[in-house]
């Protein structure tokens, strides 16, 4: 449920925190007071386009908060979105939005900024709207199929999973078939082709590490005789010499350093640990020069060798280049080439199955979806008939509400069809969707009407009504006021209203109201207590005056709410 919502420098509001409960919590005030900004900011929560003009006349930036907690239900649900979106979960979503006077706006969610239309998706599923404004579920045809199987109970749950199960057995079927190919020909070409690639991998006779091995002959190779001259010069230098220098070998010098501490240590044994010292590394340079020797005499190259290695590096590189990163990968390749191979060439006889296979999952799968939209069907005259019932009481009496089922173009999880609502609200009209109602007051009772009989199915935690007491009076907003307290029995709902009836019913009661400030209208908030309430309701029923006949007829109706939701909770 909406915990906490704090809005500043939004429209006249500069900075405002509204904390809700769980039940009815009301909103009232004097018209213009600020309740449709209060709705606004709550909109651009839920993911609705920001303006600027929202921007309080002076201020650079606006900014709209919500703290959102949310239940075990709804977490399974939307715990996949928030791990994309990077975002850690906790006991509750604090839920911002701060618009920009030069027309950028940042959304986040625990602190972490996300798409606008992040925000949309998940916020469908923490609150409904139902009002004058767009966000509101009933406007969309979409979500119409789900609000009636919501309704339809536990056969037809049963059936449509049955439905599911069966559709993705015959999805999963009509991709192995596809996979096989249209047809023989189709097949054959597969075949020839896989051939083709197989052959070409075979026929290069590719050794695992191979090309490892050829890159670094190859280099070996290109600069053969840069490694020569370096490997010759060393030998030179270490066992040779050079005559025309008069350059002595390394090792020549070397040992005659050793003979001139040989006897030196004969009169100084301290020398003999640099002696033992020279002496190693005198036999090292010995054995290095014969190492270099043998290593100089292998350094013959055939001419031809590095165009034969260059060439089949470029071989061995376009097959890894077509069916791998490595030889290891190609070679493994043509072991999937092989096995596609054999099964293809069997896939006549399984595909001749398959196609068995996947028609006789049709016709489960349209049996079942016959069945589902028999189902269906009956519970629409359910839902049709408790609507219209519902609907009589909100003082709609003439209203016809009708649940339509179509043919889908294509079989989907949940079966073959298409549910809408349509309504009409006088004898005569043409029924229409509901998105084309223009009262915002109608819309909202249609929901009540909705949400009161769905009340125990519907997940959608927190449920705004605005306007819903539209073209209401008489004994009909006592039972709007009514359905609205048997809904705050199972979802949070916050209402926007003028009405008294409404708001003796109220769990928590917010009074809107305009102050000044430094000669500017600042639109403030109370949290009333028992007493205040009692005046509030009081202002509703009778305007300014508030005298005691006033407040014996709020007595009544604040009797008439207690004796109300006391049976409704018994």
């Amino acid at each position: 449920m909406l915990l906490q919502l704090r809005v500043t420098n939004f429209a006249l509001i500069d900075d405002l925190t509204l904390t809700f409960n769980q039940g009815l919590n009301i909103l009232s005030g004097e018209t213009g007071a600020g309740k449709s900004i209060v709705i606004g900011a709550i909109n651009l929560l839920l993911g609705e386009r920001a303006n600027v003009d929202q921007i309080r006349q002076g201020q650079e930036s606006a900014y709209i908060e919500g703290m959102v907690e949310y239940t075990e239900s709804l977490k399974t649900q939307l715990s996949e979105t928030l791990q994309d979106a990077g975002i850690d979960e906790s006991e509750e979503l604090i839920i911002a939005r701060e618009v920009y006077s030069n027309g950028r706006s940042v959304a986040r969610i625990n602190g972490r900024a996300v798409p606008a239309a992040l925000l949309k998706e998940i916020g469908k599923r923490l609150v409904d709207l139902h009002g004058q404004h767009q966000h509101q579920s009933l406007l969309h045809p979409e979500q119409h199929i789900d609000l009636l199987d919501a309704f339809g109970g536990k056969e037809l749950r049963d059936v449509k999973q049955n439905v599911g199960e069966l559709f993705k057995k015959w999805q999963d079927a009509k991709k192995e078939l596809a996979s096989l190919g249209k047809d023989s020909a189709e097949r054959e070409r597969k075949i020839d082709i896989a051939s083709f690639q197989l052959k070409e991998i075979k026929e290069a006779g590719l050794q695992p590490g191979e090309d490892e091995e050829l890159a670094r002959r190859e280099k070996l190779l290109a600069n053969s005789e840069k490694l020569s001259t370096l490997v010759n010069q060393a030998y030179t230098d270490i066992y040779s010499g050079e005559e025309t220098n008069h350059l002595e070998p390394l090792i020549d010098r070397l040992n005659k350093s050793l003979n001139m501490l040989q006897e030196a240590a004969r009169i100084d044994q301290n020398i003999n640990p640099i002696l033992e010292l020279l002496e190693s590394a005198s036999a090292q340079l010995d054995e290095a020069s014969h190492e270099l020797r043998d290593y100089q005499s292998k350094l013959e190259f055939e001419p031809h060798e590095l165009i034969n290695i260059q060439e089949r590096l470029n071989i061995v590189n376009n097959l890894k280049r077509k069916y791998g990163g490595s030889v290891e990968d190609v070679l493994v390749f043509a072991d999937q080439l092989e096995a596609e191979i054999e099964r293809l060439e069997n896939s006549e006889v399984l595909a001749e199955k398959l196609e068995q296979e996947v028609s006789k999952l049709e016709a489960e799968l349209d049996s079942k979806c016959e069945e589902l939209r028999a189902i269906r069907r009956d519970t629409a005259g359910n839902l049709e008939q408790l609507i219209s019932a519902v609907l009589e009481e909100l003082a709609l009496p003439n209203a016809n509400f009708s649940v339509t089922i179509h043919d889908r173009d294509n079989y989907s999880p949940g079966g073959k069809d298409r549910v809408e609502f349509l309504f009409s609200a006088n004898p005569g009209e043409i029924l229409k969707p509901l998105a084309k109602i223009i009262s915002g007051g109608e819309v909202s009772r249609v929901m009540l009407a909705l949400k009161t009989i769905l009340a125990r199915q519907d997940l959608v935690p927190t449920l705004i009504f605005d306007e819903v007491d539209s073209g209401v009076g008489g004994a009909t907003i006592q039972k709007v006021a009514e359905k609205l307290a048997q809904l705050s029995g199972y979802h949070q709902v916050l209402c926007v209203t003028h009405s008294p009836q409404i708001a003796s019913m109220a769990d928590c009661h917010y009074r809107l109201y305009k102050d000044m400030e430094s000669d500017r209208t600042i639109t403030r908030a109370s949290l009333l207590n028992d007493k205040q309430a009692r005046e509030e309701i009081a202002r509703m029923l009778d305007g300014a005056s508030i005298d005691q006949v006033s407040l014996q007829h709020v007595d009544n109706l604040l009797e008439r709410a207690r004796q109300f939701k006391e049976k409704a909770t018994t």
